[in-house]
């Protein structure tokens, strides 16, 4: 089975997935100073976003979700799934958890394909 994760900023539009996860409830690094420049594929990024018990709670959370819907939806055949992660921008909340997720992901053997949608317009 494939899987497609796609992190996207929910003020350019919504996007076509079977699952779309909502980042806007973690702390968000654009208010940061320092961070604002930066995206969720930079250290300082994630560690701002996972050094919050809530935040890293949270997508502890998410990953044991779609490590299940993986395995369940891989165990009913499903050729493909499609996630999408989004918050508001697309550029360091979502982004760091597809990065983290993918990786998850990839680790359990499945075959991930990973695209930042609007990283450059957040």
């Amino acid at each position: 089975m494939r899987i497609e994760i796609t992190s996207f900023g929910h003020k350019y539009g919504e996007i076509a997935a079977d699952i779309v996860l909502d980042m806007r409830c973690l702390g968000n690094p654009y208010w940061v100073p320092a961070l604002r420049e930066l995206s969720g594929l930079d250290a300082p990024v994630r560690e701002y976003i996972l050094q919050d018990k809530d935040s890293a709670a949270y997508l502890r959370t998410m990953l044991l979700l779609m490590e299940m819907q993986a395995k369940l939806a891989a165990r009913r055949g499903c050729e493909c799934l499609r996630i999408a992660v989004g918050c508001t921008g697309g550029r360091h909340r979502s982004v760091t958890a597809a990065v983290l997720l993918a990786q998850r992901l990839g680790e359990q053997g499945h075959t991930v394909h990973l695209t930042h949608r609007d990283i450059e317009r957040g």
